[in-house]
């Protein structure tokens, strides 16, 4: 049997590197194009998604400070302005129940003790350690800002958010999912200062 040939070795295989490289960058550009400013792709996905006022979820959270850090599976259930989020294992501590619906909002620790407030980011503090905007995050895990507050967006060219900065948090939007006619949001990255919150969205649920 004659000896492979070197050089058409070599350009055997530059070839399949050249192909292989090709499909890469047209994955990547498919799945993440350039970032940038929003246009009318994202003005058209802004209405439908504030359409969505009925919905729940399920995922992860993580959530990491300097001094502290935990990790806990949650529930989210919105029926317009009410809401119902269940944290199962922060800290260790079992279940923390967060009900709210837009006048005030309450907290059932695993030791059963009830907490109410006007803010339930101060609440969810005192209950947990941690302050996280709840009031922000309902708009923000369908992947929209919170509209009473200023925002600086960046969109992936399809409409889709891949960052927002509002109220001194920065969101990233790593992954979609298809859900339903739409792509939600399968992964969250927000940070402020010294937090950082990781949510990864297992499951959406509509009401259509």
């Amino acid at each position: 049997m004659n000896a492979a040939n070197p050089l058409a070795v070599a350009r055997v295989k530059l070839t399949a590197l050249v192909i292989l490289l090709g499909a890469v960058l047209v994955s990547a550009c498919a799945v993440a194009p350039t970032a940038g400013p929003p246009g009318e792709r994202w003005e058209l996905r802004r209405a439908a998604l504030a359409s969505l006022q009925d919905w729940s979820l399920v995922g992860n959270m993580g959530v990491l400070t300097e001094q502290q850090g935990w990790h806990a599976s949650f529930q989210w259930s919105q029926e317009g302005q009410r809401y119902r989020i269940d944290l199962i294992g922060p800290f260790g501590q079992g279940q923390v129940r967060i009900e709210g619906d837009g006048q005030g909002v309450r907290v059932r620790t695993a030791a059963g003790q009830v907490l109410t407030a006007a803010d339930p980011e101060q609440l969810l503090e005192d209950a947990v350690g941690v302050r996280i905007p709840v009031d922000g995050l309902r708009y923000w895990v369908r992947g929209l800002p919170d509209p009473h507050r200023r925002s600086v967006l960046a969109d992936d060219g399809l409409g889709r958010l891949t960052r927002l900065e509002q109220g001194g948090w920065v969101v990233e939007y790593p992954r979609y999912m298809p859900v339903a006619a739409l792509e939600l949001p399968a992964q969250i990255r927000a940070r402020k200062g010294d937090l950082n919150v990781k949510i990864v969205i297992q499951q959406w649920n509509l009401p259509w």
